[in-house]
Protein backbone atom coordinates (compact mmCIF):
# COMPACT_ATOMS: atom_id res chain seq x y z
CA UNK A 1 0.00 0.00 0.00
CA UNK A 2 2.86 2.33 0.70
CA UNK A 3 4.43 2.19 -2.83
CA UNK A 4 1.41 3.19 -4.23
CA UNK A 5 1.11 6.17 -1.99
CA UNK A 6 4.86 7.28 -3.09
CA UNK A 7 4.44 6.40 -6.73
CA UNK A 8 0.78 8.00 -7.50
CA UNK A 9 -0.15 11.81 -6.04
CA UNK A 10 -3.32 11.52 -4.13
CA UNK A 11 -6.57 12.01 -6.48
CA UNK A 12 -8.60 14.77 -6.57
CA UNK A 13 -11.96 14.10 -5.21
CA UNK A 14 -14.02 14.95 -8.10
CA UNK A 15 -11.39 13.28 -10.24
CA UNK A 16 -12.00 10.25 -8.69
CA UNK A 17 -15.70 10.84 -8.97
CA UNK A 18 -15.32 11.59 -12.96
CA UNK A 19 -13.53 8.51 -13.25
CA UNK A 20 -16.40 6.43 -11.24
CA UNK A 21 -19.05 7.68 -13.79
CA UNK A 22 -17.28 7.07 -16.72
CA UNK A 23 -16.12 3.68 -15.45
CA UNK A 24 -20.05 3.18 -14.87
CA UNK A 25 -20.94 4.93 -18.03
CA UNK A 26 -18.94 2.03 -19.93
CA UNK A 27 -20.14 -1.03 -17.92
CA UNK A 28 -23.79 0.30 -18.66
CA UNK A 29 -22.70 0.80 -22.53
CA UNK A 30 -21.27 -2.72 -22.88
CA UNK A 31 -24.34 -3.84 -21.23
CA UNK A 32 -26.55 -1.83 -23.63
CA UNK A 33 -24.30 -4.02 -26.62
CA UNK A 34 -23.98 -7.24 -25.07
CA UNK A 35 -28.27 -7.11 -24.99
CA UNK A 36 -28.47 -6.04 -28.34
CA UNK A 37 -26.32 -8.52 -29.79
CA UNK A 38 -27.86 -11.55 -28.13
CA UNK A 39 -29.75 -12.69 -31.16
CA UNK A 40 -33.53 -11.93 -31.52
CA UNK A 41 -36.11 -12.22 -28.77
CA UNK A 42 -39.25 -14.98 -28.20
CA UNK A 43 -41.26 -12.68 -29.96
CA UNK A 44 -39.56 -11.93 -33.02
CA UNK A 45 -38.95 -15.66 -33.78
CA UNK A 46 -41.20 -16.87 -36.50
CA UNK A 47 -43.84 -19.03 -35.45
CA UNK A 48 -44.80 -22.36 -36.44
CA UNK A 49 -47.34 -21.62 -38.78
CA UNK A 50 -45.22 -18.92 -40.30
CA UNK A 51 -42.61 -21.35 -40.88
CA UNK A 52 -45.03 -23.75 -42.21
CA UNK A 53 -46.16 -21.23 -44.95
CA UNK A 54 -42.65 -20.27 -45.79
CA UNK A 55 -41.53 -23.54 -46.33
CA UNK A 56 -42.21 -24.22 -49.89
CA UNK A 57 -40.22 -21.11 -50.84
CA UNK A 58 -37.37 -21.87 -48.90
CA UNK A 59 -37.08 -25.18 -49.50
CA UNK A 60 -37.31 -23.69 -54.01
CA UNK A 61 -34.93 -21.36 -52.29
CA UNK A 62 -32.28 -23.89 -51.22
CA UNK A 63 -32.32 -26.07 -54.39
CA UNK A 64 -31.79 -23.25 -56.29
CA UNK A 65 -28.94 -22.03 -54.63
CA UNK A 66 -27.90 -26.01 -54.44
CA UNK A 67 -27.78 -26.08 -57.97
CA UNK A 68 -25.75 -22.96 -58.34
CA UNK A 69 -23.44 -23.66 -56.06
CA UNK A 70 -23.09 -26.90 -58.16
CA UNK A 71 -22.32 -24.93 -61.46
CA UNK A 72 -19.98 -22.37 -59.67
CA UNK A 73 -17.94 -25.64 -58.62
CA UNK A 74 -18.32 -27.32 -62.13
CA UNK A 75 -17.30 -23.96 -63.82
CA UNK A 76 -14.26 -23.67 -61.67
CA UNK A 77 -13.45 -27.27 -62.20
CA UNK A 78 -13.04 -26.94 -66.19
CA UNK A 79 -11.23 -23.31 -65.38
CA UNK A 80 -8.80 -25.00 -63.44
CA UNK A 81 -7.86 -28.08 -65.87
CA UNK A 82 -7.58 -25.99 -68.66
CA UNK A 83 -5.30 -23.54 -66.76
CA UNK A 84 -1.75 -23.67 -68.01
CA UNK A 85 0.18 -21.17 -65.72
CA UNK A 86 -0.06 -20.20 -61.80
CA UNK A 87 -1.40 -17.02 -62.91
CA UNK A 88 -4.17 -18.69 -65.34
CA UNK A 89 -4.62 -21.30 -61.67
CA UNK A 90 -5.19 -17.54 -59.57
CA UNK A 91 -7.63 -16.37 -62.37
CA UNK A 92 -10.01 -19.10 -62.09
CA UNK A 93 -9.93 -19.25 -58.42
CA UNK A 94 -10.26 -15.66 -58.19
CA UNK A 95 -13.49 -15.87 -60.40
CA UNK A 96 -14.88 -18.73 -58.24
CA UNK A 97 -13.95 -17.15 -54.99
CA UNK A 98 -16.15 -13.98 -56.64
CA UNK A 99 -19.15 -16.22 -58.61
CA UNK A 100 -19.48 -17.84 -54.92
CA UNK A 101 -19.61 -14.86 -52.98
CA UNK A 102 -22.26 -13.27 -55.54
CA UNK A 103 -24.53 -16.32 -54.58
CA UNK A 104 -24.86 -15.92 -51.27
CA UNK A 105 -25.30 -12.28 -51.59
CA UNK A 106 -28.10 -13.36 -54.34
CA UNK A 107 -29.61 -16.10 -51.94
CA UNK A 108 -29.47 -14.12 -48.81
CA UNK A 109 -31.30 -11.22 -50.47
CA UNK A 110 -33.93 -13.54 -51.64
CA UNK A 111 -34.26 -15.06 -48.45
CA UNK A 112 -34.24 -11.62 -46.76
CA UNK A 113 -37.18 -10.84 -49.32
CA UNK A 114 -39.21 -13.68 -48.67
CA UNK A 115 -39.19 -13.33 -44.66
CA UNK A 116 -40.12 -9.56 -44.96
CA UNK A 117 -43.06 -10.91 -47.22
CA UNK A 118 -44.75 -13.24 -44.31
CA UNK A 119 -43.62 -10.15 -41.68
CA UNK A 120 -41.05 -12.24 -40.30
CA UNK A 121 -37.58 -10.63 -38.86
CA UNK A 122 -34.05 -11.58 -40.83
CA UNK A 123 -31.95 -13.34 -37.87
CA UNK A 124 -29.13 -11.30 -37.06
CA UNK A 125 -26.10 -13.19 -36.44
CA UNK A 126 -22.37 -12.09 -36.08
CA UNK A 127 -19.62 -14.24 -37.57
CA UNK A 128 -19.17 -17.81 -36.39
CA UNK A 129 -22.99 -17.32 -34.64
CA UNK A 130 -24.40 -19.59 -37.00
CA UNK A 131 -24.77 -22.71 -35.26
CA UNK A 132 -27.75 -23.91 -33.21
CA UNK A 133 -31.37 -23.38 -33.47
CA UNK A 134 -32.86 -20.03 -35.08
CA UNK A 135 -31.41 -16.98 -33.43
CA UNK A 136 -29.64 -19.09 -30.42
CA UNK A 137 -26.10 -18.27 -31.58
CA UNK A 138 -22.88 -20.09 -30.41
CA UNK A 139 -23.40 -21.81 -27.14
CA UNK A 140 -21.36 -21.31 -24.13
CA UNK A 141 -18.20 -23.49 -22.92
CA UNK A 142 -17.91 -24.09 -19.70
CA UNK A 143 -15.24 -21.78 -18.07
CA UNK A 144 -15.45 -18.58 -20.26
CA UNK A 145 -17.59 -15.38 -19.19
Amino acid sequence: MGLFKTVLPPMAPNLLQSLRIAVLAAVIGSTGVAMAQSGPTESTRPTPAQMQRIFPEQKRLAISDQQARIAILQSGERCLSAAASSEALRSCMKQQREASQRQRQQHRAAMKALLERNGIAMPQWGKGERKGKWGEGRPSTPGTI
